[in-house]
């Protein structure tokens, strides 16, 4: 089977020079606090995600008003968390929010070819990542060989000697802020309007707070 056949008429490719979000980043921070509002009050998505949006998207491509850099917590989706919909938000989810190579060029890729005026890093309240990481500061002549070492030896050295761990997501959420903006892309895209913004999500209550 071919890709023709399969998905029935040549797929589009993500970025489409006609397709440009309406907003700028304050009007997308706007609309992000927005959406976090009415998930409070209503805890029940009503973004499109109807058939009709999954055929424009695929016809006239993506243009998502924000980029949202988060932890792969089950319990924080993007989409939900803002009450958005297909096509809305380009969502790059690895465990602890950090900055790697890939992270950043999938941020780049949003900001630079898909025109995203908003780059959120959205950390979050009860964290196992940053738990871990604060754990293994507490250990002495710790050397976890895991496949989770590295991510925890990123976050160690983003959160310093900090062991209250609502602070330590703070600064881990500002030291990937800090990844992003020492990028000279990212920079350069700065000063056309692009916008870095930090935020954390509560857990326990579902609100979203901005730095």
């Amino acid at each position: 089977m071919t890709n023709e056949e399969r998905y029935g008429d040549d797929p589009m490719e993500g970025a489409h020079p006609q397709v440009v979000t309406g907003m700028n980043a304050d009007e997308a921070l706007e609309r992000l606090k927005a959406g976090n509002a009415a998930f409070l009050c209503e805890h029940v998505n009503d973004g499109d995600v109807s058939l009709a949006a999954v055929k424009r998207l695929f016809e006239h491509g993506q243009a998502p008003f924000a980029c949202i850099v988060t932890c792969a917590d089950s319990r924080v989706v993007p989409e939900h968390v803002f009450m958005a919909g297909l096509g809305e938000l380009f969502c790059i989810r690895v465990a602890g929010n950090v900055i790697g190579d890939m992270e950043l060029a999938s941020c780049l890729y949003a900001a630079e070819h898909l025109h995203t005026p908003l780059i959120v890093v959205l950390g979050h309240t009860h964290c196992g990542a940053i738990e871990a990481a604060i754990e293994a500061g507490d250990c002495e002549g710790h050397g976890d060989a895991s496949a989770i070492a590295p991510l925890v030896a990123r976050i160690s050295v983003a959160i310093g000697a900090e062991d209250d761990p609502y602070a330590a997501s703070v600064a881990n959420v500002r030291a990937s802020l800090s990844a992003l903006a020492a990028d000279a892309d990212i920079a350069s895209l700065q000063e056309s309007g692009l916008r870095l913004q930090g935020a954390i999500y509560h857990t326990h209550s579902g609100e979203v707070e901005f730095l």
